[in-house]
C-alpha cells in the first residue's frame, strides 16, 4: 500500500514552487519506473532539512510518464491514475476516507492510497 501525497517543491532551475506528487514508502514493482528518490532543497541557509524536523531528508517524487525527467504536478494527475491501472494498482477509497477524517500528522496534502492488485 502506498500513500500519494502532494507537497510544495522549489524547482531551481526554473526558479519558483511547484507542487508536485509523491508516493511513500519507497516504492517497488512498476512503479519504480515513474518515481525518483528526491532531496528536498534547503528552505533557508538558517533552516536544516533533518529527521528531527518536520522536513524529511529525502522523498520519492512520482514522474511524468509521458516525460520521465519531468515531476508529475497535480494537473496531469489522469496520467498517473492511468499508468496505475494498467500496472495494476487501485485506488483505496476506503483508506483514503479514513485517513482524510483521521487527526493524523500527515505533513503534506494527501490525495489517496493505491494498493496493489493480486493475479495481474
Amino acid at each position: 500500500m502506498y500513500q500519494v501525497s502532494l507537497i510544495p517543491y522549489y524547482d531551481a532551475v526554473y526558479q519558483c514552487y511547484k507542487q508536485i506528487l509523491t508516493i511513500y514508502p519507497q516504492p517497488s514493482g512498476g512503479l519504480t519506473r515513474i518515481t525518483k528518490q528526491v532531496a528536498p532543497p534547503r528552505l533557508s541557509p538558517f533552516r536544516q532539512n533533518s529527521w528531527c524536523g518536520s522536513y524529511p531528508q529525502c522523498f520519492y517524487a512520482i514522474l511524468n510518464p509521458q516525460v520521465p525527467c519531468d515531476f508529475l504536478s497535480v494537473n496531469e494527475l489522469p496520467l498517473l491514475i492511468d499508468f496505475l491501472s494498467k500496472e495494476g494498482y487501485k485506488i483505496d477509497n476506503q483508506l483514503t476516507k479514513v485517513m482524510m477524517k483521521a487527526n493524523s500528522e500527515i505533513k503534506e496534502t494527501l490525495l489517496f492510497y493505491i494498493i496493489e492488485i493480486k493475479n495481474h
